[in-house]
């Protein structure tokens, strides 16, 4: 159970991350985010519509995307949420500070096999 909880913070750590990228691919509503992201992993990673909407609300807040409303039919109205340019500034530092994280916990992983390869 301690292994799940630590794959759905490192995974909700990394999704403003995912949907910044995705957004600055194409406008999407939430529920294409939710495929695309599974999409796009090859289903490694997944989000739940419920868990998706505080963070495009909080991406929103912070001024990093913008929503709009197109209707759908008679009755129903799509948001679609929109990369702005403070989100795409957000979205190269979240990248450059992603790939430093990886790199030093790679080192972490690839250290351990190199010793035990020169023992």
């Amino acid at each position: 159970m301690a292994e799940e909880n630590g794959q759905n913070m490192f995974r909700r750590g990394v999704m403003p991350l995912v949907v910044l990228a995705l957004l600055k691919r194409e406008d999407m509503y939430g529920y294409q985010l939710v495929q695309e992201i599974g999409r796009v992993s090859g289903g490694r990673l997944s989000v739940q519509e419920g868990s998706l909407y505080p963070i495009l609300y909080k991406l929103l807040e912070q001024g990093f995307i913008s929503d709009r409303r197109e209707p759908v039919g008679k009755r129903m109205t799509r948001i679609y949420y929109h990369l702005e340019p403070k989100g795409e500034t957000r979205l190269e530092a979240l990248t450059r500070e992603y790939e430093t994280v990886v790199s030093g916990v790679y080192q972490f992983i690839h250290r351990d096999k190199e010793n035990d390869d020169e023992r």
